[in-house]
């Protein structure tokens, strides 16, 4: 069986998509799959490609995240598949997919849905259209659809497809990877001692969602005493140093930049509460989230569809409204103060994620819908789950 996954982003670029649509065909080759992850060539240089299951490709046009490939460099990888995996959104070449689609160049399509864009203004009405045309086509002739939540797909665009096409499968962690470890402040020039919330994510544009702003007003209210530790770079990051600057906590909060994925574990260990507070639904589901309580770390996060599979209120984290900064505050507060409830659902947190949320399971789940997408017809695939889904019951 040949997978191609094509993705906006693949790493070393930053994104979540990116990242997991890597992790998903280093999985399956380890299977012995023959899988791929095409990504556009970006206009920018990226450090030397050391995977060789990461192909880039050129694409026609490039804006932010959305991009069409070359129809010429993408069909000869089509026609080779068994299932083409597209990771969505990827505007712009939904549509080619919808194309080739239609006119059979590609045998199987499977749609592993991440997130609904969260956009305003002008862009907000064209996304608006594109969700009842491009996305439409798309999602129609999609073979089988991925969420990582049936929650936050019943509280997206995506809602009137949620039946029987439609797999939960969540996102999984590296457990032998992020596993707790006593802490090493002095990595970050924090002092020994200190109390740290901290925090991983992008500071670009397409990550405006991830409420750095709200932390960081959320930390000014906090005692003197705690630190802020923010790993994620991007052209809003000089903004966000300037908001520490005027609300006079510069001082206490450490802006790690870009952190390389093998350093991530101790920055999750480095937080005594890890801090995931996205304010829309731009935000689905929350793999740092998920990181940080493999480490044992517990998480403070907003109450959003998604993220609240990720997070068990009062068991591995506490859930607060989505862009408080006095609730934030009010939270990370309770958990700074209480090292016993800390301790309690860390060990909770790491033991969850173990049980519910590592890449085995993940993998086992895809592996049993991709053979259930190939072996069966389409009439088949709609009476129900495949044998390789599973449901995550919130336990929280």
């Amino acid at each position: 069986m040949k997978i191609v996954h094509l993705a906006c982003v693949a790493p070393p670029q930053i994104g979540g998509i990116g990242k997991v649509a890597a992790q998903e065909v280093e999985l399956l080759r380890s299977r012995g799959v023959d899988a791929v992850l095409l990504a556009p060539l970006p206009k920018y240089p990226l450090p030397e490609e050391t995977r060789t299951d990461i192909l880039r490709i050129p694409a026609l046009w490039q804006t932010g995240n959305a991009s069409q490939f070359a129809p010429w460099a993408l069909l000869p990888h089509l026609k080779s598949a068994d299932i083409l995996h597209l990771h969505y959104p990827f505007f712009g070449t939904d549509l080619e997919i919808d194309f080739f689609k239609f006119f059979g160049a590609i045998k199987k399509l499977v749609v592993t849905l991440h997130m609904d864009a969260d956009v305003s203004g002008w862009r907000g009405m064209v996304n608006r259209i594109h969700r009842h045309t491009v996305q439409e086509l798309v999602l129609r002739s999609a073979d089988a659809l991925l969420v990582s939540s049936l929650d936050y797909a019943q509280h997206s665009s995506y809602r009137k497809f949620a039946s029987s096409k439609m797999h939960e499968l969540p996102f999984g962690v590296d457990e032998t990877r992020f596993f707790p470890e006593a802490k090493d402040l002095s990595k970050f020039g924090i002092p020994e001692g200190s109390k740290v919330v901290s925090f991983v994510g992008g500071m670009d544009k397409p990550h405006a969602f991830k409420g750095v702003d709200v932390l960081l007003k959320a930390v000014a209210q906090l005692p003197r005493d705690t630190w802020c530790l923010l790993g994620g770079d991007g052209e809003l990051r000089p903004g966000f140093e300037k908001l520490a600057q005027n609300l006079g906590i510069a001082d206490r909060v450490k802006f790690a930049g870009r952190v390389a994925e093998r350093d991530l574990p101790d920055v999750y260990r480095a937080g005594d509460v890890f801090a995931f507070p996205s304010i829309s639904g731009a935000e689905a589901f929350g793999l740092v989230a998920l990181e940080a309580q493999a480490c044992g770390i517990p998480v403070v996060a907003s109450d959003l569809p998604g993220v609240r599979t990720v997070v068990a209120d009062k068991a591995t984290g506490l859930l607060t409204p989505a862009g408080s900064v006095d609730e934030l505050a009010v939270h990370l507060r309770l958990m700074l103060e209480n090292p016993e409830m800390r301790r309690a659902m860390g060990e909770a947190g790491r033991k969850r994620v173990v049980e519910k949320f590592t890449w085995k399971k993940h993998l086992e789940g895809l592996m049993g819908i991709y053979n259930n997408v190939v072996l069966s017809s389409a009439k088949n695939l709609h009476k129900g789950p495949s044998p390789g889904a599973y449901r995550v019951q919130d336990d929280g």
